[in-house]
């Protein structure tokens, strides 16, 4: 898991599937990894994320989440607001994010 204690850039909405390499009563806070990737058209932006109700998310439902993204600079140009992109996670495509509100 990386590090929490750093700047987040936007509040957003994840809507997260379980991976396949994850064990089945796994819920997303028990995910020991925090770093995922947001797939922008042809660009991809990796990003971590801090959940805003640990216990409350679920798998396949939306929660929030504090994400920090990085390139933020290139991507602060190119991300808009309210629009559901894909997440991955390696190259497994695990759900949704949609950037609801900046941070910075």
């Amino acid at each position: 898991m990386l590090t929490e204690d750093r700047g987040y850039n936007f509040v957003a909405e994840l809507t997260l599937n379980k991976s396949r390499v994850l064990a089945e009563q796994s819920q997303p806070s028990d995910d020991k990894v925090n770093w995922l990737v947001l797939n922008v058209g042809e660009r991809q932006f990796s990003f971590v994320y801090k959940i805003e109700k640990p216990l409350e998310a679920e798998y396949g439902r939306p929660f929030r989440a504090d994400i920090a993204i990085t390139m933020i600079e290139i991507a602060a140009s190119i991300v808009e607001l309210n629009h559901p992109y894909e997440v991955l996670r390696g190259q497994e495509i695990i759900g949704t994010a949609r950037l609801i509100k900046p941070l910075m």
